[in-house]
């Protein structure tokens, strides 16, 4: 990767290229926790590798490429947020709207996005690094500009709340039975 970094700073297209097509997907899943609207993320990602063309000779130590580029994308998904005036709508609200019954299965309350959305923005961005990119504590601590024990801890805590929820999800199957 950093022979890849290294050749895209010298100016070659097919190098750069391969470094957005390496990162596109996690840039994607990343910008959609942060963003629901369809377009919007494609604006984000995009806006991101026009800064990474842009500013990549700035980059100094390119072991650190993914921390940086993480970095812009998360500042790009705020200023979109901020620009947008996004109205976020709470957990309990979705929760109250979609109107969950008992009999649903306890498969269907606990895949990926029903757990994402669990928890806010900036947890979903943790345990996406964490489970599905596979970055450490230290590392997305860098990433969010946050000390690594409060990573720790924020991982440990929603941690207990799948856990928690899947056992309770548990209880109810049983009792429907």
């Amino acid at each position: 990767m950093e022979e890849l970094i290294e050749r895209a700073k010298k100016g070659d297209t097919q190098a750069f290229t391969n470094l957005i097509l390496k990162n596109q997907t996690k840039l994607y899943k990343i910008a959609k926790v942060r963003l629901k609207n369809e377009s919007d993320i494609e604006d984000v990602v995009q806006e991101t590798m026009i800064i990474l063309y842009t500013k990549l000779l700035k980059l100094r130590d390119n072991t650190k490429f993914d921390i940086w580029l993480y970095r812009i994308l998360i500042h790009q998904c705020y200023e979109k947020y901020r620009k947008s005036k996004l109205k976020l709508v709470s957990l309990e609200t979705i929760q109250n709207e979609k109107n969950y019954s008992q009999e649903m299965q306890l498969e269907d309350k606990l895949d990926y996005e029903k757990i994402l959305d669990m928890f806010s923005h900036q947890e979903q961005t943790i345990l996406l690094l964490y489970y599905s990119n596979g970055y450490t504590t230290k590392q997305i601590a860098e990433i969010l500009h946050q000390n690594e024990n409060t990573i720790k801890t924020k991982l440990r805590r929603m941690r207990m709340k799948i856990k928690d929820t899947w056992e309770r999800g548990k209880e109810n199957n049983e009792s429907i039975r």
